[in-house]
């Protein structure tokens, strides 16, 4: 059974007449009378009552012109669909991040993003990166963002920018004034870290505990703008990456010195399967990050 021959059924119930349909669909009325054939023939009866010299359906006729109607209804609404979504008028980009790329990354590309494509709903979802990769591979997300290449062999990345773990001092402290300080200084202080476990933790502990240099962690927050709150009013410091302070940086709100003999880069990568077909709002949304951020490799 074929959506053609469906539609000469439909024709024929709104003409009322097989010259009128074939006119209609631009056909011969002969080929209108054999698509009706051979629906019949392929249904076992008869759909038109041709004791009758108007054309009428039979109680057949009129069960199938039922469902004729509503598979012409979503073929209609499919192509309306496409058709939005090839220009943009409809459609979902759904992204996973991390705190610190949801907070000081995603913004302005969504802003970007949202200027260009108004009516394109954006679904961002806030994970830890296990949480991320998992996310990707169900196909629950079309991107991703991490801070390391994963490994899994469906996923692909592209390196975006690379950023590192800055000291995070409030105004008033005594190492505010110095431009460099080195890891024994900070073994006298007090620390507000971050309580998620990350690779760039990891990183900071090893190296503490390779130079026998306390790390005195004496608050442990969820929230890295909570973090830079609890900084500016004296409550301790932090090693957080530098691209969570630029805005305080600027301001003179925060102060970074450096910190001798501590260097723990960390990336910012875009990450997607790499066997999956973008959608039309998803490659939008990947010229738009190749635009903003040029690879650094290349």
């Amino acid at each position: 059974m074929d959506f053609p021959e469906l539609e000469v059924l439909i024709s024929l119930a709104q003409e009322g007449s097989f010259s009128r349909a074939a006119e209609k669909l631009n056909r011969s009325q002969p080929a209108v009378s054999q698509a009706i054939r051979r629906l019949e023939d392929e249904l076992g009866t008869p759909l038109l009552d041709r004791s009758s010299r108007k054309v009428t359906l039979t109680a057949a006729g009129s069960v199938l012109l039922d469902y004729a109607m509503r598979m012409d209804k979503l073929r209609q609404d499919a192509f309306h669909t496409l058709e939005n979504l090839r220009h943009f008028k409809r459609g979902v980009l759904r992204l996973a991040a991390n705190e610190s790329v949801s907070y000081y990354v995603l913004p302005p590309l969504l802003r970007a993003f949202r200027k260009a494509f108004q009516a394109i709903k954006i679904e961002v979802i806030q994970s830890t990166s296990g949480g991320i990769a998992s996310l990707l591979l169900d196909q629950d997300v079309d991107f991703g963002f991490l801070s390391f290449a994963p490994v899994h062999k469906d996923l692909a990345t592209r390196l975006l920018f690379r950023d590192e773990l800055a000291l995070a001092v409030f105004p008033g402290h005594p190492l505010a004034s110095h431009r460099s300080v080195d890891l024994e200084q900070l073994g006298r202080e007090s620390f507000i870290a971050h309580m998620a476990q990350t690779p760039t933790r990891s990183h900071l502990l090893d190296l503490f505990a390779r130079e026998h240099v306390p790390l005195r962690i004496v608050m442990e927050l969820s929230s890295l703008e909570t973090i830079k709150d609890f900084v500016k009013a004296g409550e301790g410091i932090a090693l957080i990456p530098k691209m969570c302070f630029a805005r305080e940086l600027a301001a003179g709100e925060l102060f970074s010195p450096l910190v001798k003999g501590m260097s723990i880069g960390r990336e910012v990568r875009l990450v997607y399967r790499n066997s999956r077909s973008h959608s039309i709002a998803g490659k939008a949304f990947l010229d738009l990050v190749c635009k903003e951020y040029p690879d650094p490799q290349a």
